[in-house]
C-alpha cells in the first residue's frame, strides 16, 4: 500500500494543478451600446474593470460585490438610462470574469477564510439587471431589446460557468487524497495540509455549485418563458447558450417548470427523454 501511494502521489498532485476550479475559456458577450464608451461609465465601474483587466481577482470580485449589493436600486421599474449603464457595465464584468483557480495555494486559504465570494457575486449578478424594466411594454428605456438579450446571454453563461466547478468525480478524488495523507510516508506535513485543504475546498465549491445550478436553472427558464412566451426556438437558443444540449432540455424543463399547460410550447420538437 505503501508503495502504491507513493508512485501516485506525484500523479495526484500534478492533477490538483490543473485549474479545474476555473471557468472554462469565456463565450462571448454581445457588448450592448450603452456600454461601448468608456467615457460615459461610472469613475467606479471603471476602476473594477482595471482590477479585472490586470487579474486581480479577488480584490475584483470584493469590489463587484460591494457594488452588486448596492446596485439593487437599478431592478426598479422606473430606471433611469444612466442607472442601466451602470448595471449592464457591471453585469458584463461579472459574467466574464473567471472563477478562482485554486490551482493557486493562495487561492485556496482566501476560499477558504472568506466564503466563496466568486460564487456570491455571480449567483446574484441579475441584482445589477432591471429586469422588470426591460420587459415592460411601456418602458421607454433606449435599446431596451438589445440590454435585455444581453442579459439573457449574460445569465447563460453564467449557468454555464456554475456547471465547470462541478467535479463528478470528487468522491474518488477524496477517497484517493485520504489515501495518500494516510499511507504516503514521502509526504511533508505542510504536502498533507495543502492536499486536504484544497481536496476540501473543491469538494465544498462542487456542493455549492451544485445547490446555485438548480436555483438558477428555475429562475432562468422563467425569466426566458416570460420574454419569448411561444418561441420556444429563443429558448432553446438561450439554453444552448447555457450549456444544456437539445437532449438534456426536456429534463430540465421537468425538473423547474414541469408540463403545465404554459409550458407546453416548449417541449415541442425536443427529442424524448431516454430515462
Amino acid at each position: 500500500m505503501n508503495n502504491s501511494c507513493r508512485r501516485l502521489l506525484p500523479y495526484f498532485l500534478f492533477l490538483l494543478s490543473f485549474p479545474c476550479s476555473a471557468s472554462p475559456p469565456q463565450d462571448r458577450l454581445p457588448l450592448p451600446s450603452a456600454i461601448r464608451n468608456p467615457d460615459k461609465q461610472n469613475p467606479e465601474l471603471l476602476r473594477l474593470q482595471k482590477l479585472l483587466d490586470s487579474g486581480q481577482l479577488i480584490l475584483f470580485y470584493q469590489g463587484a460585490d460591494k457594488m452588486r449589493k448596492e446596485a439593487k436600486r437599478y431592478r426598479k421599474k422606473d430606471v433611469t438610462p444612466q442607472e442601466l449603464t451602470d448595471g449592464l457595465f457591471l453585469c458584463y464584468m461579472i459574467a466574464k470574469a473567471p472563477f478562482l483557480d485554486l490551482s493557486d495555494y493562495d487561492n485556496v486559504e482566501w476560499v477558504s477564510e472568506y466564503t466563496d465570494l466568486d460564487h456570491t457575486v455571480k449567483e446574484f449578478m441579475s441584482n445589477s439587471i432591471p429586469f422588470i424594466a426591460l420587459t415592460d411594454k411601456n418602458s421607454k428605456l433606449p435599446n431596451k431589446e438589445e440590454a435585455l438579450r444581453f442579459y439573457l446571454s449574460s445569465a447563460a453563461l453564467v449557468i454555464k460557468q456554475f456547471h465547470s466547478q462541478v467535479d463528478y468525480a470528487f468522491e474518488a478524488t477524496e477517497i484517493c487524497a485520504d489515501m495518500l495523507i494516510d499511507y504516503a510516508s514521502d509526504m511533508s506535513g505542510e504536502q498533507e495540509t495543502k492536499l486536504f485543504n484544497t481536496t476540501s475546498a473543491r469538494g465544498a465549491r462542487s456542493n455549492n455549485a451544485q445547490y446555485v445550478i438548480k436555483s438558477k436553472e428555475r429562475g432562468f427558464i422563467k425569466e426566458l418563458m416570460a420574454c419569448f412566451p411561444t418561441k420556444a426556438r429563443e429558448v432553446r437558443k438561450y439554453l444552448n447558450l447555457a450549456g444544456y444540449e437539445d437532449k438534456e432540455i426536456p429534463a430540465l424543463l421537468d425538473r423547474t417548470v414541469g408540463r403545465v399547460p404554459e409550458a407546453d410550447y416548449l417541449y415541442k420538437g425536443l427529442p424524448e427523454r431516454s430515462d
